[in-house]
């Protein structure tokens, strides 16, 4: 018997092997759907990059017609309404509590207490702390225009306000403008304001010529009058402490 052999194509197909499929390439018709749609693409970025132009320009446009600027970046600096060391330099608002004052708290450490007043209210009068040893229950004390801020051992244990008492003239208190207890009371309201926004809680006292007292959740706050209640003058808030402040009639 005699055997047959079968030649392989060069393409590799041959009898019993199935021909491997080959790309046609794209017809005429093919290629104008295909330079067509890329064009489309391309218009379509074009017009979106353009309207996020014009938009960004219609915001310039309005803040610059508002006679404003363009918000800061994020983590950029910005200014100071309180230049640090400006002698009497006083914060727009700062609150008085039984257990502090604005940003410090009764038993903080002198040095950072010292540093966080002085954000707000300046240089002191004094370049350092004025020893009080002997003044009952503080050791040391530090004044400035508005503020005596008083320590024992280290840590910060009192304060008291400018008085309304001891104003250089008529009509100029120096006392920190815009200060006030947390419920609102401030220095030179009246006792009528006082009652209203503590009721009760708020207590008037004849001890030295007239002075005031309320307990609030942060502790007890009190101070002088501008005069003896039930006389001619209507008394009105003079000063704020709270916290030790020395013997009476010691502290500065």
């Amino acid at each position: 018997m005699s055997i047959i052999h079968l030649r392989r194509t060069r393409d590799g197909t041959g009898p019993g092997t199935a021909g491997r499929p080959v790309a046609e390439p794209p017809g005429p018709s093919e290629q104008v759907l295909f330079r067509e749609a890329k064009r489309r693409e391309r218009r379509r970025r074009a017009t979106a990059l353009g309207l996020l132009l014009a938009l960004a320009g219609l915001v310039s446009g309005l803040v610059f017609a508002s006679g404003g600027s363009p918000p800061p970046r994020s983590g950029a600096k910005t200014g100071s309404g309180n230049a640090p060391g400006a002698l009497g330099t006083a914060a727009g608002h700062f609150t008085f509590r039984g257990n502090g004052i604005g940003g410090v708290t009764f038993g903080q450490p002198e040095a950072f207490v010292i540093v966080e007043l002085g954000r707000v209210l300046g240089r002191p009068m004094a370049p350092g702390l004025t020893g009080a040893s002997g003044n009952c229950t503080i050791d040391s004390y530090l004044s400035w225009k508005t503020l005596t801020a008083y320590f024992f051992r280290g840590r910060f244990v009192g304060y008291d306000s400018a008085s309304l008492l001891a104003a250089p003239g008529p009509g100029v208190p120096d006392v920190i403008p815009s200060a006030s207890t947390a419920a609102g009371l401030r220095i030179g309201d009246d006792i009528a304001q006082a009652r209203r926004i503590y009721g009760r809680a708020f207590v008037v006292l004849l001890a030295q010529g007239g002075s005031w007292r309320v307990t609030t959740p942060t502790g007890v706050l009190d101070g002088y009058l501008t005069a003896v209640p039930g006389g001619p003058t209507p008394p009105k808030i003079a000063d704020v402490s709270a916290g030790s402040v020395g013997c009476p009639a010691a502290s500065p």
